[in-house]
């Protein structure tokens, strides 16, 4: 971890701006086409769920900006991410799972197979065994292709870490596309950098399972 000089930095003026907002957080849905990696997952019998969750880490972990924390009155720039996300428990509440680093995809498999396992078998908590502002908040709602998304939020001002939901996929002519909602503070990320993570994200659903 590295910290930016805010006096050169280019969106000094944003950050001061933007920080400054009661609600600083933006909203982007869009779709992805998935039938690449749903096909690898069905041919090889992975678990499609972690597969995507992987691929959500690992895109954002390639977008400088996603990795940036606000940290008091500085920014922080972090090297690696890890990805937190709900899980839904057998009562039909959910619990809070650490995934760990989005770099390495075996690893990252073998761990999220034992967080879900964890859960199978009872484990429920909303208290988060890592407090490390490296992290990215994810969501699944696999029973909606929505089209909108808000998440809930305490309003705490260092708060900078950024959201991602994935939905329902649906097959719409030759593609099988799943929304994707991401949620980011605009004091660090603007639409530009959203969108080159919906161009990567897009580019690593086709291809990252064929190249590994």
């Amino acid at each position: 971890m590295k910290k930016i000089d805010l006096k050169s930095w280019n969106r000094k003026q944003h950050f001061e701006f933007y920080s400054q907002f009661k609600q600083p957080f933006f909203n982007v849905c869009a779709t992805v086409d998935v039938a690449n990696t749903l096909n690898y997952c069905k041919q090889n019998h992975l678990s499609y769920f972690i597969c995507s969750l992987f691929l959500l880490g690992y895109t954002a972990n390639q977008i400088e900006a996603f990795r940036y924390r606000i940290n008091d009155n500085e920014v922080d720039i972090h090297d690696n991410l890890e990805l937190s996300c709900t899980v839904l428990n057998k009562d039909e509440s959910f619990s809070f799972c650490e995934f760990g680093e989005c770099t390495n995809f075996d690893s990252f498999y073998q761990d999220a197979t034992q967080q879900l396992e964890r859960v199978k078998n009872g484990f429920k908590s909303l208290v988060s065994s890592n407090q490390q502002h490296n992290k990215i908040f994810c969501s699944v709602l696999p029973w909606l292709h929505f089209t909108s998304f808000a998440h809930a939020q305490k309003q705490d001002k260092h708060d900078s870490i950024p959201r991602i939901v994935m939905g329902k996929y649906k097959r719409t002519h030759n593609e099988i596309l799943m929304p994707v909602s991401v949620e980011v503070h605009h004091a660090l990320v603007d639409g530009l950098h959203v969108g080159q993570y919906f161009e990567k994200l897009q580019q690593n659903f086709a291809d990252f399972f064929i190249r590994k």
